[in-house]
């Protein structure tokens, strides 16, 4: 049976694994009460630099609008 194929209750028995579990980076672990499947990802480029741009945007604001100068 291929993944595709099988019943969200055969993929949730299957993955029964300790939080813990280092396996391939293609598994994903799921959470049997809530559904929510957890996967290993990678943070995209455009999320990182609309952080790293808030960040300076702060520092900026910070000291220009909050500072006695």
């Amino acid at each position: 049976m291929t993944k595709a194929t099988q019943t969200l209750d055969q993929v949730v028995a299957s993955k029964d694994l300790p939080k813990e579990h280092n396996g391939s980076r293609d598994e994903t672990y799921m959470y049997k009460d809530s559904g929510i499947r957890e996967r290993h990802g990678a943070v995209p480029l455009w999320l990182q630099l609309v952080s790293y741009g808030l960040i300076l945007w702060g520092i900026y604001y910070t000291i220009r609008y909050w500072s006695n100068g």
